[in-house]
């Protein structure tokens, strides 16, 4: 389920594999606790040190003026925290646009003072929230965003930050809570976009399509960051009913309201990957590789088209997997165990990866991605999580219908 923040300022074995991954791209890179398998240690990279002092290690946007002038009033005035809110939204927005977990370190010191209580003020509490569930640490989101909605139950990006972590870790009872709750406090399509992933899980993908498909069509105009949040919904679902086509329109008209929605472009570069238009996903992603979900896709579309620059992109992917292990986080398992899969074609591994990631999160994504790796790896009982997952909600998947029958005949 794709987050949506409505006060931001969001067949062969090769075909398969590019949509394990699915829409959700790199999370963030702030240290999440501590957890690296002996393979991922092994992999970890040496702390680099710059030899010259000179050097330019990574240039960052220059800070608009008004944001530095309030930096410096929070600094005379630190108890502000409707200013120290104001700033930490803006780098929540960054992160969100520009996929650089900085942004989300900064947003969290900016909040510092207040980080650690226990009942800090209802905006930093959606805000510490907003960044757990970032960092995928979704416990602690949770605990955040239910002691939130018990003080402010009417706020719609609380409950629709829980509707998605809640549906993360496969809670889809409280998801729909969330959801209903939203029915009093938004319009129909962000509605129907809160609800629709919920639906598709329980096996009812084509009413969920066919409801938010007439409620985005009505809505002709209003919010353009709702309407590309609906439409790539929409995409994800005419994808799981098997209408790749669709699904890629849906996501050219999300990235015609917003070029930078990485989550759209990601989604658009793995149907045509999964469509035989490997190419095109390379030119699609081509000089956005500093958005780690974009390289990790470019990497693999290059190493399968063998392009001049695979060598380059993959090796860049590799250095920053070590550089995750090395922080301890567990939140580049999805990317890193497709990379595996697809790159180093070790299922094996893959699948141990696929694992470990399955107990963080539970997303259509992450079914595709371990029983994909299971089938490569012929083995079955790697899988049984997700079969279990797939017969107790009634999900249907064309991609996943697919893998759970090949993994059938291994019986």
């Amino acid at each position: 389920m794709r987050p949506f923040a409505p006060d931001a300022p969001r067949p062969g074995r090769r075909k398969l594999t590019v949509l394990a991954l699915g829409a959700v791209g790199l999370a963030a890179a702030l240290t999440a606790a501590a957890f690296v398998t002996p393979d991922r240690a092994a992999a970890a990279a040496p702390t680099y040190v710059p030899g010259d002092p000179a050097q330019v290690i990574a240039t960052v946007p220059p800070r608009d003026p008004g944001e530095v002038a309030a930096r410096r009033e929070l600094g005379s005035a630190p108890d502000r925290v409707e200013l120290a809110v104001e700033l930490a939204r803006g780098d929540i927005a960054r992160y969100r646009t520009l996929s650089d977990p900085r942004y989300l370190g900064r947003a969290q010191a900016t909040l510092g003072r207040w980080w650690q209580l226990a009942e800090p003020p209802a905006d930093v509490l959606l805000l510490r929230a907003t960044i757990e569930q970032s960092i995928h640490q979704f416990a602690e989101a949770r605990r955040d965003l239910d002691q939130l909605i018990r003080v402010r139950p009417r706020d719609p990006e609380a409950q629709l930050t829980r509707a998605v972590v809640a549906t993360i870790t496969a809670d889809y009872a409280a998801a729909r809570d969330s959801c209903r709750a939203i029915a009093e406090l938004a319009n129909p399509v962000v509605v129907a976009a809160c609800e629709a992933p919920l639906d598709a899980i329980a096996g009812r993908a084509d009413e969920a399509y066919a409801r938010l498909a007439r409620l985005v069509g009505a809505a002709r105009s209003g919010d353009a960051a709702v309407r590309g949040w609906a439409m790539t919904e929409l995409a994800e679902l005419a994808f799981m009913r098997g209408d790749s086509d669709a699904a890629a329109a849906h996501l050219a008209g999300a990235l015609a309201l917003d070029p930078d929605d990485a989550y759209a472009r990601n989604l658009l570069a793995d149907i045509w990957m999964a469509t035989g238009h490997t190419g095109d996903a390379s030119r699609l992603l081509a000089g956005r590789e500093q958005i780690d979900s974009h390289l990790v896709r470019r990497a693999i579309a290059e190493h399968d088209l063998h392009g001049a620059g695979a060598a380059r992109l993959v090796a860049a992917m590799r250095d920053r997997i070590a550089a995750a292990a090395e922080r301890g986080d567990r939140i580049h398992l999805r990317e890193e165990a497709r990379f595996t899969l697809a790159v180093d074609l070790d299922a094996p591994r893959a699948v141990r990866i696929a694992r470990d990631n399955w107990t963080v999160q539970k997303e259509l994504a992450d079914a595709r991605l371990l029983a994909e790796a299971a089938v490569a790896a012929g083995d079955r009982d790697a899988a049984a999580p997700v079969i279990a997952w797939a017969r107790a909600t009634g999900v249907r998947d064309a991609t996943l219908d697919r893998l759970l029958a090949r993994l059938e005949v291994m019986r």
